[in-house]
């Protein structure tokens, strides 16, 4: 929950307690309420930030910050934290050594951490973040990690960077030094060593990373870290099964893909596979599959990631289109020709019908537009090896 391990009697400010009391309540019990109560909890912080900054409460401000990163990481707004990373950066370096020693007892260090780990989400993939501005930050991340501890969080996002840069050697060394400072961790296990568990995809050592995976989904984990399961959306079988299959893919590893897809996601029930509000890669599978039961609702959803694009990062763009080229040309070869649906720049015919290739063709271009500006901002970035693994993984290689 926000504020966490915050109690009433910390604070001097009868509004400020006020207002962290209710924040908490509204936060208290699932991960699901961040999102559910996402507008409430946004004007909440804001007014926290201005009120703490106020009071000199710099703990409780700091707090703030970073918990209206976390809601707005959860929802997707990273445009939103990009403009509070900027914020951070001047009041940490103004204020956050002066005023450690007046509060000894609090986790107010820790902050430094948890919110560069939040920075890092959005940063991760977006063009405005080049070359060198990335590695600015990583650098200033690694520095903070080192001298304010929690630091397998800066090595957690260093194997996450490596997976996107195609960079093995990169991986292996971050994985090396995240298991010297594995056990700091005290959030959730499961999430903490996903990146890990990605890395064994990434670098080849498949059988590692089927054994890591059926350890978490089995609950094969430190006792005292098996509270997180209470909480943990990313243990759940399904949610698993995709994240190593998108590191897969994401990776080139066609032959671990098909395994993972044939031994543990055609295994789910079909209403699993086939849960509308799966992911795009979700859906993606289904159609590999020949499942387009959910047609319809899968057009609306293409529609939606079209206007929302100004609110998601460009490499989630990107993915996001990859997945839709693909599924138009599955829905083609499975005799569905024609779908109806409203694009700019897509003429339609009389009954409103376009053709399921005409659509993936525009779905190629969006994916090519933000795959090749972020090809642009990040060198060490690769779009059409990238592109050519989803092909690969989902078209055996065909070209199209």
């Amino acid at each position: 929950m926000t504020f966490e391990g915050i109690k009433a009697n910390q604070i001097r400010s009868g509004e400020i307690r006020e207002l962290v009391g209710r924040s908490q309540e509204l936060t208290r019990g699932s991960y699901d309420l961040y999102d559910q109560n996402y507008k409430v909890l946004s004007s909440i912080l804001k007014k926290l930030l201005k009120l703490t900054r106020q009071e000199k409460e710099w703990h409780l401000y700091f707090y703030a910050l970073d918990d209206l990163m976390y809601l707005n990481n959860r929802n997707n707004n990273y445009a939103e934290i990009v403009k509070y990373a900027e914020v951070f950066y001047k009041d940490s370096a103004q204020y956050m050594d002066r005023e450690l020693p007046n509060y000894p007892n609090t986790n107010m260090a820790y902050l430094n951490v948890w919110t560069l780990n939040q920075i890092f989400d959005a940063y991760y993939g977006y063009y405005q973040i080049d070359d060198t501005k990335m590695d600015a930050f990583m650098k200033k991340y690694e520095e903070s990690a080192l001298k304010y501890g929690k630091t397998y969080l800066y090595y957690e996002d260093e194997m996450t960077l490596s997976m996107l840069y195609q960079d093995a050697d990169r991986a292996e060394r971050a994985a090396r030094n995240f298991l010297v400072y594995e056990k700091q961790m005290e959030s959730c296990y499961v999430c903490g060593h996903m990146p890990y568990l990605l890395h064994f995809v990434q670098v080849g050592q498949v059988q590692k990373a089927e054994e890591l995976m059926l350890d978490f989904i089995h609950k094969n984990i430190p006792q005292k870290h098996r509270w997180c399961y209470k909480y943990c959306q990313r243990a759940e079988p399904d949610s698993m099964y995709i994240s190593v299959m998108v590191a897969c893919v994401e990776c080139g590893k066609r032959e671990a893909f098909l395994y993972f897809y044939e031994k543990y996601w055609k295994t789910l029930p079909i209403e699993t596979q086939l849960d509308t509000d799966g992911s795009g890669f979700q859906r993606l599978l289904c159609a590999f599959g020949g499942h387009f039961d959910n047609l319809e609702k899968d057009i609306e959803q293409v529609v939606e990631d079209i206007s929302e694009v100004n609110k998601d990062t460009t490499v989630n763009n990107m993915y996001a289109f990859l997945n839709w080229w693909l599924y138009f040309i599955l829905l083609d070869q499975s005799g569905v020709h024609s779908v109806k649906i409203q694009l700019p720049e897509l003429e339609t015919d009389e009954a409103g019908m376009v053709g399921s290739l005409a659509v993936s063709g525009y779905m190629e271009k969006l994916a090519d537009t933000y795959g090749e500006k972020f090809s642009h901002a990040r060198t060490r970035f690769d779009y059409g090896l990238v592109k050519d693994f989803h092909r690969q993984c989902f078209l055996q290689g065909d070209k199209v």
